[in-house]
């Protein structure tokens, strides 16, 4: 198997944590009415959401942003609970909490590793606002669905055409390491390797498997070694 060269990755439950925000962007909304379990079932339902629009986008081959889908996210649930708030503060608050996304443990260390040694770049189904900045400390290329109007896995799957094309590499060169669905099976649509990231012990619910698995980035670095050195 041939080496790779390039590393994409995803952000969000990849590179940092957003559940660790959820209370700050429910607690302006709700007031005196918060309670943690409030905030899990409010942000469950918001994510679910946003996933539902943005599946539907894909199947239609159309797009909506982030920011839009969020606005209706925020207005459903205001209306179901008689609850009053401004969405548009509502989303600019979420994009804030994204931006404040604390990196996981292991993050740091194996971005200082792979970005020596690879080419990397960040591929986002988000818009570029949403982004903790930290990434552009390293020699990082960005690929968002607000950019390229796409989400990994839709009809086009835009997302990791447009990786292969700007590098300029066999598909199979390229490592793409997420923890979603749509990462691991848009990724193999174009012939990219993958690797999911199952930081949370789920099962993989797809025919379509990830190349490899792996638990935390500290893994997925020893995985790259042994691809490097020649071993399986």
């Amino acid at each position: 198997m041939q080496p790779f060269r390039i590393i994409s990755l995803d952000m969000f439950q990849t590179l940092v944590n957003i559940q660790g925000r959820r209370a700050e962007v429910w607690k302006p909304l709700l007031k005196q009415e918060f309670s943690e379990a409030r905030s899990l079932e409010l942000g469950s339902q918001l994510l679910k959401g946003y996933y539902t629009a943005a599946s539907a986008a894909r199947e239609a081959g159309t797009f909506i942003s982030s920011r839009e889908i969020y606005y209706i996210g925020f207005q459903s649930i205001s209306q179901k609970y008689g609850l009053d708030y401004d969405s548009t503060q509502a989303v600019d608050n979420l994009f804030a909490q994204h931006r404040l996304s604390e990196m996981y443990a292991d993050t740091l260390a194996f971005l200082e590793r792979i970005c020596g040694e690879y080419q990397v770049c960040i591929v986002s189904d988000t818009d570029e606002l949403m982004l903790p900045e930290f990434y552009r400390n390293y020699p990082i290329t960005l690929f968002t669905s607000e950019a390229y109007q796409s989400y990994k896995n839709d009809s086009q799957n835009r997302m990791f055409t447009e990786v292969i094309a700007h590098y300029g590499v066999e598909p199979g060169q390229i490592l793409h390491i997420g923890d979603s669905a749509a990462d691991i099976l848009g990724a193999a649509r174009a012939g990219i390797r993958s690797c999911w990231l199952n930081r949370d012990g789920q099962q993989w619910q797809h025919e379509v498997k990830p190349d490899y698995t792996a638990e935390t980035l500290d893994e997925v670095y020893t995985l790259l070694c042994g691809k490097q050195s020649g071993t399986n």
